[in-house]
């Protein structure tokens, strides 16, 4: 009984991955919410409305197809993990991203706990999962310390900053995704630590203060804002910058066009030029959709940890593939055998290396 609950489990999930590649995003709006050992699903354009709705305050999984999907309730108040079909647009083998048009809010929950007192932020937005969507924003606020927060294989674009920080955090991960901004918040008190950027394209970054923990490894980066980045550590990445804070260390970086000002480190590369840096043929680092940003002699730029420099070196290389099952072939008996099982079966293929 329990393998067979496994199995339909897997088999609610790979349905939703199956109409991700199948359809346009237009035909079938579909999300699926895991709680235990239960699936519920939802159709339509509010699916994902609805799931988060249906959801308990933390734990459970929302996956979603390929489309477009509202979330008009604006507050992201559960600890919930939202997976969907990835970013990326390829009409040629039937692939389309799955994306979240409102964006989405952060913001802990005040609950009335068992005395009858308001608890401030009682219900926290911790340990939250975001795989493969697109997003035009992401936005935080709170009065505490939001933690163990991960986005994976999105993209944020739509705006100057689209992930934007009111608040504080703990072990935050951006990684193997594409950002048009960071910023880390516009008041002194916004307090990052363990912040990780990895194997990302981050347009801008800007305002993590003296006693942030920001690191970045194995990404590119177009621009760093201003001076006030003293709380940011640079290695193994490709960065476009005139200056770099003073206190900031780089190590292992190809900076572009430049060689910084304040620049402490070792092993950097200083003042390269796009021509001897990428196989393609450019002249900004702006994201486009159709660049690569392949290093053209990636022997030659190796990082602090023995791998390539840039987005496809380092523990998590740059893959926008999201980690949910593709349905590859199916087949169900239309009739019940002589024992009374119905003989299904299903070939799976998942994207199983980060």
């Amino acid at each position: 009984m329990e393998n067979m609950k496994k199995f339909f489990l897997l088999m609610m999930a790979c349905g939703v991955a199956l109409w991700g590649r199948a359809q346009q995003g237009t035909d079938v709006l579909m999300a699926t919410l895991q709680h235990g050992d239960e699936v519920s699903v939802y159709y339509g354009k509010t699916a994902l409305e609805e799931a988060y709705t249906a959801a308990a305050d933390s734990g459970d999984v929302v996956t979603l197809s390929a489309g477009v999907f509202s979330f008009s309730n604006h507050e992201f108040q559960k600890s919930l993990s939202v997976v969907g079909n990835g970013f990326v647009s390829d009409m040629e083998n039937g692939i389309y991203p799955t994306i979240i048009e409102d964006g989405l809010y952060f913001k802990p929950r005040d609950v009335v706990d068992d005395d009858g007192e308001m608890v401030k932020e009682g219900v926290k937005v911790d340990g939250i999962r975001l795989e493969g969507l697109k997003l035009s924003y992401v936005l935080f606020q709170s009065s505490g310390v939001i933690r163990d927060f991960q986005i994976v294989k999105c993209q944020l674009s739509g705006s100057e900053r689209p992930l934007l920080f009111e608040s504080s955090t703990e072990n935050f991960v951006l990684r193997q995704s594409v950002c048009d901004g960071v910023q880390f918040g516009a008041g002194n008190w916004c307090n990052h630590q363990n912040f990780y950027i990895c194997g990302s394209y981050v347009a801008v970054i800007d305002f993590p203060k003296e006693y942030c923990t920001v690191n970045v490894d194995h990404s590119l980066i177009n621009s760093l804002y201003q001076n006030n980045l003293v709380g940011l550590s640079l290695g193994n990445s490709i960065v476009k910058a005139s200056n770099i804070s003073s206190g900031v260390v780089a190590n292992n970086c190809v900076f572009i066009d430049n060689t910084p000002y304040n620049l402490i480190g070792a092993g950097n590369w200083v003042d390269c030029k796009y021509a001897g840096i990428f196989e393609e043929s450019m002249n900004d680092l702006a994201w486009d959709g159709v660049k690569t940003f392949k290093l053209k002699y990636p022997e030659e730029y190796i990082g602090t940890d023995g791998t390539q420099v840039g987005l496809y070196g380092g523990p998590y290389p740059y893959n926008p593939t999201p980690s949910i099952p593709q349905i590859k072939e199916s087949h169900i008996d239309t009739t019940v055998a002589a024992n009374g099982k119905l003989k299904v079966s299903v070939t799976v293929e998942a994207q199983t290396e980060d």
